[in-house]
């Protein structure tokens, strides 16, 4: 399962390859890469999204002091090229006024790790996609973790056992029918062997 996610020269590459997470990031002067195993990721994500009210708000000002001074100027007329100045500044204004409008938000979806946070940007390439990638990243990690601890070996004692599958529980990796389950399988398991 690949994501990859571009804003400006700045692109992050998400590739899930068994039980192991890799990461590319690469902008315009750097590049890096490294990887997180699938049962370090915790198990919630947070979304942090910004309004563009403002921004639009600001960017369509712009765009009305530049209609405006040329409004002034077609109006009055610039016979001797004086208002060249009013012109230009219309010209700045409304490109200002353009990127205003056009500047994406910084929304991110993050999700914590042992060793870090992983950042997405929650629009590229849309919300639904970013969302359930971090989903199936999560729900991996959920599943790893329960093939490891609920595992019923005979090798391990019965206390630690119960300490894994408590502690799954209490992560709520697991309900308590389940537990219960592996609880009396361990037991019943032990008996026969």
């Amino acid at each position: 399962m690949k994501l990859i996610q571009k804003r400006g020269e700045k692109t992050k590459e998400f590739e899930l390859i068994g039980n192991e997470l890799f990461i590319k990031e690469k902008s315009f002067l750097s590049a890096k890469e490294w990887s997180v195993d699938i049962e370090n990721i915790a198990h919630h994500k947070t979304i942090e999204t910004h309004s563009k009210k403002g921004v639009n708000i600001i960017g369509i000002a712009f765009i009305l002091i530049a209609t405006l001074s040329w409004v002034g100027v077609f109006i009055e007329g610039n016979p001797n090229g004086e208002k060249d100045v009013i012109i230009w500044g219309g010209i700045f204004m409304l490109f200002l006024g353009i990127i205003a409008l056009k500047a994406p938000m910084n929304n991110t979806l993050t999700i914590s790790t042992t060793h870090g946070n992983l950042i997405f940007y929650l629009d590229s390439p849309s919300r639904s996609e970013v969302e359930k990638f971090a989903s199936v990243l999560i729900e991996k990690s959920k599943k790893s973790l329960v093939e490891k601890y609920a595992r019923v070996d005979f090798d391990i004692p019965e206390e630690t056992f119960i300490e894994q599958i408590n502690w799954l529980l209490n992560n709520n990796l697991i309900d308590i029918n389940f537990y219960n389950e592996k609880k009396n399988e361990y037991k019943i398991n032990r008996l026969i062997k």
